[in-house]
């Protein structure tokens, strides 16, 4: 079963956790590949994205990373400082093959304040169902990336198949060592 929440909502947590890992991993260092990752995800008016944006969207990134590991508290008052700072002002919109949702700035916005933003407006849902608890870093020592855990009872310890093998084949050597 998946979460019970729109895949709008999914999709652009899933996409945020996507570009800090990336930011994280030494993936995301330029304009070019800050470009590459939106047009991958489908993020409407990066063509023109400049080392300035990408820039403005690094200097965005450890917020949106204190939305995601914050405890609901600070993540409600953090998520209002964002839509202050930013001007947020959401508006019901449809298009390409997504039904009536949210987006918090107008077409054209800064990506950075746009990413920020959906972030935000992503997190709002979790924290308005108490449901923070999806939002995961990895169970792996080695591993610190986020991960979205779309398991019905939240059970999901790690980000990939790779990081739970590695740390089972650990284990499984420290007991027989």
């Amino acid at each position: 079963m998946s979460m019970p929440y729109p895949r709008e909502l999914v999709r652009s947590l899933e996409f945020i956790a996507e570009v800090c890992n990336r930011r994280r991993d030494g993936r995301l260092r330029t304009a070019a590949s800050l470009r590459e990752v939106c047009l991958e995800w489908g993020v409407p008016g990066v063509s023109r994205l400049s080392s300035a944006d990408a820039a403005a969207t690094w200097a965005h990134l450890p917020t949106v990373e204190r939305l995601w590991d914050g405890g609901r508290d600070e993540v409600a008052a953090l998520v209002n400082r964002v839509f202050r700072d930013t001007g947020a002002r959401p508006q019901l919109v449809r298009h390409d093959d997504y039904d009536w949702h949210l987006h918090g700035l107008p077409p054209g916005a800064p990506i950075a304040d746009s990413l920020v933003v959906n972030a935000a407006m992503a997190i709002v849902d979790l924290v308005r169902a108490d449901d923070m608890a999806r939002c995961k870093r990895c169970g792996d020592d080695r591993c610190d990336r986020m991960f979205l855990d779309q398991s019905r009872n939240r059970s999901r310890r790690f980000c990939s198949t790779t990081c739970q093998s590695r740390t089972n084949v650990a284990a499984f050597r420290a007991r027989h060592a």
